[in-house]
């Protein structure tokens, strides 16, 4: 009974400072609350997510790395899907350098932060239109006849490539490879849409095993011990 008391006094501190994370106590549920399939179906959603996140993070990682510094290399690939938006060409390559410039790191910042799972929802969401905007380019590349003859530009190649992540591609062996030659087509656009899947799984299913889960928990001990004052009477 006392375990009872506590869950809802748990529940009225947590609805006090507006927690989205409260989940109900298994204590006083109603009996069939949840439907067997949904009860089979959210841990394995929840589980999954170290999956998405494995793959969208160490993508989004690798990818940043093998740019990093070749903010030319870089600004040429992103020219070459001829997005000029009726730009001048001054004005359109100020903005393809600072593509070039900011993209990498900021790949790198959120490829560590869903790995290690800490942000994960935000970093997912930004992973996400980051993946809208690369589907765009290639999708209006194909569409007007050229996306098969450039490279995707997703991983840099060469001698100007960061030597960090071209050991890192080199240790992937085909996969690696495939990564590094793929043109902006049917095949990139799928491998993105099933990126874009992913981040959107990361959004709206919490993760296991991640930074976030600690946070959280620090989070509700330090509520709990600044605002519970004993079982409710």
């Amino acid at each position: 009974m006392d375990k009872v008391r506590m869950n809802r006094q748990d529940a009225k501190i947590l609805a006090k400072h507006g927690s989205a994370e409260y989940v109900a106590p298994e204590y006083g549920e109603p009996p069939g609350a949840q439907s067997p399939v949904s009860r089979f179906i959210a841990p394995v959603l929840t589980y999954l997510t170290i999956i998405s996140r494995l793959v969208l993070g160490g993508i989004f990682l690798i990818a940043g790395l093998t740019k990093l510094g070749d903010i030319h290399g870089f600004a040429l690939s992103i020219d070459s899907y001829q997005v000029s938006m009726g730009l001048p060409v001054n004005v359109l390559v100020n903005i393809e350098n600072a593509m070039a410039t900011v993209l990498p790191p900021l790949e790198i910042a959120l490829g560590i932060w869903i790995l290690v799972g800490l942000f994960t929802r935000g970093a997912a969401g930004i992973a996400g239109g980051l993946v809208v905007i690369f589907l765009i380019a290639m999708i209006q590349a194909m569409l007007r006849g050229f996306g098969n003859t450039i490279d995707c530009g997703c991983f840099a190649t060469g001698p100007n490539a960061n030597p960090v992540g071209s050991a890192i591609i080199t240790m992937l062996g085909p996969i690696g490879t495939f990564l590094t030659t793929e043109k902006a087509g049917p095949i990139a656009i799928a491998r993105d849409l099933l990126f874009l899947l992913m981040s959107v799984h990361l959004i709206f299913v919490p993760t296991v095993f991640g930074l976030d889960n600690l946070r959280r928990r620090g989070q509700r001990s330090g509520i709990g011990d600044q605002e519970y004052d004993g079982p409710e009477e």
